[in-house]
């Protein structure tokens, strides 16, 4: 009888060490569980190749559902690069409704590997994406296919691409597919890169006839995801709301021992002084070494002015984080909008916002969420 007892006890106390294991369970926990999650995914896709494609596809477009992880989706993105369908061609070009800007330049590094016809037809719309890597990503597979009917929207940038980098590959793409001799090194004074620009400009003027152009039809994220359910506390003692925003609001994901964020923060100043009526821009910094003091004074030597939040285990958890700078774009529905991973430059985020503006949300109001 004792020794039923015994194991009997012995059982509830193993049960009562796993509930609590699964009730608090580390940070570390749930990201293996992730990872492992994302892995098993991944190993489905690949699995479905030896399906045919009109099985793969259903499969593919469940994977690449916005509450997918993002890992998923573009491992399902390059499964789907592999389908020769008209179907798959759909889908590719809906994935770059995405909200997430890993699935987004996926589809244009993939891009390449349709079929020509498909492939200068996406990337020419990717041309004049609202990210600039999704740009440039583009404009690198169309050099390389020398392909005559981007040179308008390879133009185009020249004229309106604030981006000295973007600018400097239009031309080169340009000097590639036209062999005309306009052309001036990125390390050039900016005087002569400018005078090669204007002397594009004034050649298409007269050679555009002698060029078929086909017209980018860029495609802007709208499958979105709600943001979590958080109130943020800034370091002055503000508190912002994730949800039922009187105005979008925009979250940089960073840290001052982070080059990379650095480098985005003029980007990120700008944004502000010149939309902070219009978008509340918030910086939410992680593992500061030298913790609120140290925020405070590196934000005040750098001339940041916007709202700071000290970045904790329930903020990274809730965005799953892996790493900084990512930044989000919350609309006024409390739906994000836009996520970037790495560094982005004011073009990009300019764009983005001046979208969720134009439209009050990316997603049409007669649109059910996906």
């Amino acid at each position: 009888m004792k020794k039923r007892a015994f194991w009997i006890v012995a059982v509830l106390l193993v049960a009562a060490a796993v509930a609590v294991r699964l009730l608090y369970q580390s940070p570390e926990d749930a990201h293996e569980r992730l990872h492992a999650e994302e892995a098993r995914a991944q190993a489905e896709i690949e699995a479905l190749a030896s399906l045919p494609p009109e099985q793969q596809l259903p499969r593919l477009k469940q994977y690449l559902a916005p509450d997918a992880q993002v890992a998923v989706r573009t491992a399902a993105v390059d499964a789907v690069v592999r389908i020769d369908a008209p179907e798959a061609r759909a889908l590719l070009r809906d994935a770059l409704r995405d909200y997430a800007s890993p699935v987004r330049v996926r589809v244009a590094e993939m891009a390449n590997r349709l079929p020509r016809e498909e492939a200068a037809a996406l990337l020419i719309d990717c041309l004049l994406d609202h990210d600039t890597l999704v740009r440039q990503t583009a404009i690198t597979h169309l050099q390389a296919m020398r392909e005559r009917r981007a040179v308008a929207t390879l133009v185009e940038l020249l004229r309106n691409d604030p981006n000295d980098q973007t600018q400097h590959m239009a031309m080169g793409a340009l000097r590639a597919i036209t062999r005309q001799p306009f052309y001036a090194r990125y390390t050039d004074p900016s005087e002569k890169r400018a005078r090669a620009r204007q002397q594009w400009l004034e050649w298409w003027t007269k050679a555009q006839s002698q060029y078929p152009s086909r017209e980018s039809q860029p495609l802007y994220p709208q499958r979105t995801i709600p943001a979590p359910d958080l109130t943020l506390r800034t370091i002055d003692g503000e508190t912002i709301s994730l949800r039922n925003r009187p105005k979008p609001l925009l979250i940089n994901f960073w840290g001052t021992w982070c080059g990379e964020c650095q480098h985005e923060l003029p980007a990120l100043i700008r944004l502000h002084e010149k939309y902070g009526d219009q978008v509340q821009v918030v910086g939410v910094a992680f593992d500061e070494p030298e913790g609120e003091q140290g925020l405070r004074k590196f934000c005040a030597e750098k001339g940041v002015r916007y709202p700071q939040v000290m970045g904790d285990q329930r903020i990274a958890d809730a965005f799953h984080l892996h790493g900084v700078p990512q930044t989000v774009l919350i609309d006024t529905q409390g739906d994000i909008c836009f996520w970037w991973v790495g560094e982005r430059d004011f073009g990009t985020l300019e764009r983005a916002l001046q979208a969720v503006m134009a439209k009050g949300s990316p997603l049409p109001a007669d649109t059910a969420r996906e």
